[in-house]
């Protein structure tokens, strides 16, 4: 009886650790996904997900099964059209219909945004290279060249990626000694603010914040997304 109750209050334990992955409470946390593996083929693709849930809902989903990490993975991949063909405590793995066209002797992956954006490495494999591309940030803009000839480069991502829609007509400019860019409507600000040699920060004015990455190269600030926020644009033979 005594060794009943305990199992019970432990697997009460794990199951509160794991509820946040449950319908309902995908805010309350994330699945760290800590690399993508998409394998193109013909119209299709085979997407690996490798991630780290922690140690107790792994422990969880080794006693009574993965089914409950399900809604997180729509969660992310709720804009492909995938099957699930093996789910485990590590890694995931989907069978992605229809993710690219045919186009006379290619095949066209046109870039598809996730359900929200995960911090990780992408692996991309096609059938007419051995060896994949790797994606594991974005680069984004030469901070020189706002305003200038990279800002649409800057607003298609603010649109696309953080679909902040309102900055398809803003203006930009530089303030405080070129150190904040500013995007502006009548109504709408943001700014982004470059903060030292390795960090930028987008502020909204809503308070809402994302940091971004910077790499300085002779006196150049060049600014990336430590984000993923989407497939890339890929073209392959198949």
């Amino acid at each position: 009886m005594k060794s009943a109750l305990i199992v019970t209050v432990f697997l009460i334990i794990v199951f509160a650790s794991l509820t946040p992955f449950s319908v309902g409470a995908s805010e309350k946390r994330s699945i760290d996904i800590t690399s993508l593996t998409i394998n193109f083929d013909k119209t299709d693709a085979t997407f690996t997900v490798y991630y780290d849930i922690g140690r107790l809902p792994k422990m969880f989903i080794l006693l009574l099964g993965s089914k409950s990490l399900e809604p997180k993975i729509k969660s992310v991949f709720f804009e492909f059209d995938y099957d699930i063909i093996k789910m485990d405590p590590d890694k995931a793995v989907l069978r992605v219909k229809n993710i690219s066209r045919p186009q006379k002797e290619y095949y066209l992956h046109d870039s598809v945004k996730f359900g929200e954006s995960i911090k990780t490495v992408l692996y991309i494999y096609t059938p007419d290279s051995p060896d994949p591309k790797k994606y594991s940030r974005v680069y984004l803009f030469d901070w020189s060249n706002i305003p200038g000839n990279d800002n649409d480069k800057l607003l298609k991502f603010l649109k696309n990626d953080l679909e902040i829609n309102w900055v398809k007509n803003a203006k930009i400019t530089k303030l405080d000694d070129d150190k904040v860019i500013r995007i502006f409507s009548e109504n709408n600000s943001i700014d982004i603010v470059l903060e030292n040699e390795q960090n930028a920060i987008i502020k909204l004015t809503s308070g809402k914040t994302y940091d971004l990455q910077v790499d300085t190269d002779r006196g150049k600030y060049y600014i990336y997304s430590p984000l993923l926020y989407s497939t890339p644009d890929i073209v392959y033979r198949s």
